[in-house]
């Protein structure tokens, strides 16, 4: 059994709607945010054994890196980005990991393998590269700038990296495919496509996924 899991009640409907019924797999709503979303999977995987964890949703996209809004990116890896001292639009990081816990995540594996050659194989256009996961979305250029300078990132969620420590702890293997649906820049939201990009994230792993678990 395959779990796909999203952070909200309305990416995990359209992607019920595009899928249907489909035996070897199970969703989970988490809530928003690196806590929820790490407690919400946990109690899961205390019950049911899953095969891979499949996390979509919407995601910020970095500039300068050649993506833009209703882009389909997947992760190579995620990471926390903002855990640390937060100075204006700068973040001073924690280097002892006695206090920080781990901080990144490879998630190049057999299941994002799968995935990228499916992706190929249905001509459906991607981009992949690090994720960077925030307790608080950039809401400024220079911030969001900060982040993409130092980790090499494409773009920013909410729940990536806690999802990818669970699955590390529980032994799961994990993807993560967002959808952009928006810019990171100095904030307007006058230009975000929050209902396209999830519905745009649902429509191709509806027909992914069946030529995945099949």
């Amino acid at each position: 059994m395959y779990l796909a899991v999203s952070s909200t009640e309305l990416e995990i409907s359209l992607l019920r709607r595009e899928v249907g019924a489909f035996g070897k797999l199970e969703f989970l709503v988490t809530g928003v945010g690196p806590v929820e979303s790490a407690i919400s999977l946990t109690r899961f995987l205390e019950r049911e054994k899953a095969d891979g964890v499949i996390l979509f949703g919407v995601g910020g996209a970095y500039t300068e890196r050649g993506i833009g809004i209703l882009d389909v990116c997947l992760a190579e890896e995620e990471r926390f980005g903002d855990f640390g001292i937060a100075m204006d639009d700068e973040i001073h990081y924690f280097t002892d990991e006695m206090l920080t816990g781990k901080q990144n995540f490879d998630l190049r594996n057999s299941l994002s393998d799968q995935v990228e050659g499916k992706l190929v194989a249905l001509g459906m256009p991607f981009k992949k590269g690090p994720f960077v996961t925030v307790h608080a979305c950039s809401g400024t250029l220079k911030r969001g700038n900060v982040l993409r300078d130092k980790f090499n990132a494409i773009c920013e969620n909410m729940e990536g990296a806690a999802i990818a420590r669970v699955c590390e702890l529980y032994g799961v293997p994990m993807l993560e495919l967002r959808c952009i649906s928006n810019m990171v820049e100095d904030r307007d939201i006058s230009g975000w496509k929050i209902k396209e990009a999830v519905a745009k994230g649902a429509g191709l792993l509806g027909r992914l996924l069946p030529e995945l678990l099949r």
